[in-house]
């Protein structure tokens, strides 16, 4: 994708979050020709660490606010370098008050940062740079492309497992499946575990890497694994039938079909997850020339 000339810019068509309880720990945004998606998760500590609604709702309200204010002249590469600096400034700052805390005390959060750029016989280039299982569905010339961070998939299956086949009431997570999900993080972000946007450890340069290439006006979602549970966990659409729901405007009635799908398993017994309903977000959008 080497073509030159004027970037393209997103636009917004459909955009829905909506919390799993109290509080909503996903994060989306645009800004020029940068779109993202953030899948926040909270750290291990006992006691919030920042004046967020919760440690992970702070971590994906302040990486969506730093994105705003780096996505302008930079590459993605120096947005993510400078991003990933600021927020281990930013939480330095905000739990300065605390006397000590452990890497896994730290909130985290899956990125998912794509960017349209100028592309050649009348298409536009997407690059993309993903940490974690937040998702992108592009329509290329070879269809629905699920672009998607599956590092840590080894380690969410050991959750499961944990879980086992009984279910759970809702709102309580076995001791067993927390002591999994802290034996999980002792792998985040190491050469031999998964990767994902910390304050504690370093991160940026190791997202995996995207490129494609779409018609101007096509439609490109991005998600969260909340979101997805409707293809991943209840196995009710392929990406393309989801896809092609959510570019025809129908993102709402998906939206009430997911919360009644978990509904009618409260206890995770038929479709094992950790949390009976999740966070769920998605971000519809289309690239357009410009200029």
């Amino acid at each position: 994708m080497n073509a030159t000339g004027p970037y393209p810019l997103f636009r917004s068509l459909h955009r829905l979050s909506v919390p799993g309880s109290r509080i909503n720990e996903d994060g989306i945004g645009l800004h020029g020709r940068f779109a993202w998606v953030i899948d926040g998760a909270t750290g291990m500590a006992d006691e919030q660490l920042t004046a967020g609604g919760s440690d992970a709702a702070w971590l994906a309200g302040r990486i969506g606010e730093q994105l705003m204010k780096l996505c302008g002249n930079r590459s993605m590469d120096e947005a993510l370098g400078r991003l990933e600096a600021d927020i281990r400034s930013a939480f330095g700052e905000a739990t300065a008050h605390v006397l000590a805390i452990d890497d896994h005390h730290a909130p985290s959060a899956c990125l998912g940062l794509i960017e349209a750029q100028p592309g050649e016989s009348g298409h536009i280039g997407i690059k993309g740079r993903f940490l974690g299982d937040v998702i992108a569905l592009v329509p290329t010339e070879n269809g629905i492309v699920r672009w998607t961070d599956e590092r840590a998939k080894p380690f969410e299956r050991k959750t499961l497992a944990a879980l086992g086949t009984h279910g759970h009431e809702p709102g309580r997570i076995p001791e067993g499946v927390k002591r999994q999900i802290l034996e999980n993080r002792t792998k985040l972000n190491q050469p031999d575990g998964y990767w994902v946007v910390n304050p504690r450890r370093p991160w940026a340069g190791h997202e995996l890497r995207f490129e494609a290439r779409v018609k101007p006006g096509d439609a490109i979602v991005l998600a969260t694994d909340g979101f997805m549970r409707l293809v991943d966990v209840f196995e009710a659409y392929s990406d393309s039938a989801l896809h092609a729901r959510l570019a025809a405007g129908r993102g709402g009635n998906l939206m009430q079909e997911l919360r009644e799908r978990e509904r009618g398993d409260l206890e995770a017994g038929a479709y094992p997850r950790v949390k009976t309903h999740d966070d769920a977000t998605f971000l519809v959008i289309t690239a357009e020339a410009h200029g």
